[in-house]
């Protein structure tokens, strides 16, 4: 088997597997959600809260290890939501959800959401693979775009998605300092 080829398969094993733990973290991540939720009104702190949290971690720490993968499939849904935000914008309804339809302002908030957070992705992974804080920022970003959805907090200021945009920012703010160091030489 020829070197190229043997890379070859290891990048898909690679991939494959980091889709596959996202995957399953994400299902993790809907149980604990609605372990959340399903408690809200009579939460008890032990075992609902311990349990939800410990979900929580292990999905924390599954997202880490596998981040340098699934940020692309995070980054290219968000891709895919800009013209659909664009059409809710100009047209002023909702076509691809007529159950829960949302407002102009809504889709606006939306779109600039995703059209900032592709920016930023795009700035942390295109001069370098992705460190443990970038890891770290996309994790956070994730999971805070999660339970804003799961929320449904859609307003001007969403604090959730507020907070996963400064991580990704601190991040893009580390790694441009990162390398900015690394491109001077000395005299």
């Amino acid at each position: 088997m020829k070197p190229s080829t043997r890379r070859q398969i290891r990048n898909g094993l690679r991939i494959a597997g980091g889709m596959g733990l996202f995957l399953i973290a994400a299902m993790i991540l809907g149980v604990a959600i609605d372990g959340l939720q399903a408690g809200a009104g009579h939460l008890r702190l032990w075992p609902n809260g311990a349990i939800a949290l410990g979900l929580i971690v292990l999905v924390t720490a599954i997202l880490v290890l596998s981040a340098r993968v699934w940020i692309l499939y995070i980054a290219g849904c968000l891709l895919f939501a800009l013209p659909k935000c664009f059409i809710v914008i100009a047209s002023g309804r909702d076509f691809y959800s007529p159950h829960a339809p949302f407002s102009r302002l809504v889709a606006a908030e939306l779109g600039l959401f995703s059209l900032v957070s592709l920016f930023l992705i795009y700035r942390v992974t295109q001069n370098h693979a992705p460190g443990i804080v970038d890891r770290m920022a996309f994790t956070f970003f994730t999971l805070a775009l999660v339970f804003a959805f799961s929320r449904q907090e859609f307003a001007v200021i969403a604090i959730w998605q507020v907070a996963g945009v400064v991580a990704l920012c601190l991040a893009w703010l580390l790694s441009r300092r990162k390398h900015g160091r690394q491109g001077v030489l000395p005299h």
